[in-house]
C-alpha cells in the first residue's frame, strides 16, 4: 500500500508541469498529463481492485470514464472539443489527489491494527 501511496504522490505532482507550459509550451504539457494519465490508470485499478475498494472503482468510473466517454459522443465535430477533452483529464488528477489522503488514512489504520499492545 505504501508503494501506492508514493505512485500516487508522482502522479499527483504531475500537476505541476502545469506551470512548465509557458517554458515547454501547452501542447507539449497536455500530452505529456494525457498520456501518465492513460498510462497510470490499468495500475490504479488494478491496485484499488487488489485492495478490493469498490467504492473507489466506482466512484473512478464516474468521475473520468463516464466523462470521458461523454466528451467524445458528445463533441465529436464540435470545435470546442479539445477544450471538453481537459474535463476527464482533470477529473482524473483531482481523483488521484483525493485518493492520495485517503490511502494515507487506510496505511495509518493497518498500521494501528497491526501494534502489539501486549508489550
Amino acid at each position: 500500500m505504501r508503494r501506492f501511496h508514493h505512485t500516487l504522490t508522482y502522479a499527483g505532482s504531475s500537476v505541476v508541469l502545469y506551470v512548465g507550459y509557458p517554458i515547454i509550451g501547452y501542447f507539449i504539457v497536455s500530452i505529456m498529463l494525457t498520456v501518465t494519465a492513460i498510462i497510470y490508470t490499468p495500475y490504479l485499478i488494478k491496485t484499488l481492485i487488489e485492495l478490493k475498494k469498490w467504492k473507489w472503482v466506482i466512484t473512478f468510473g464516474i468521475m473520468v470514464i463516464v466523462p470521458a466517454v461523454l466528451v467524445y459522443l458528445i463533441s465529436y465535430q464540435s470545435i470546442f472539443r479539445s477544450v471538453f477533452a481537459f474535463i476527464p483529464l482533470l477529473m482524473f488528477y483531482i481523483f488521484c489527489w483525493v485518493l492520495r489522503f485517503c490511502i494515507s488514512d487506510w496505511i495509518e489504520k493497518i498500521e494501528y491494527s497491526e501494534m502489539n499492545f501486549d508489550e
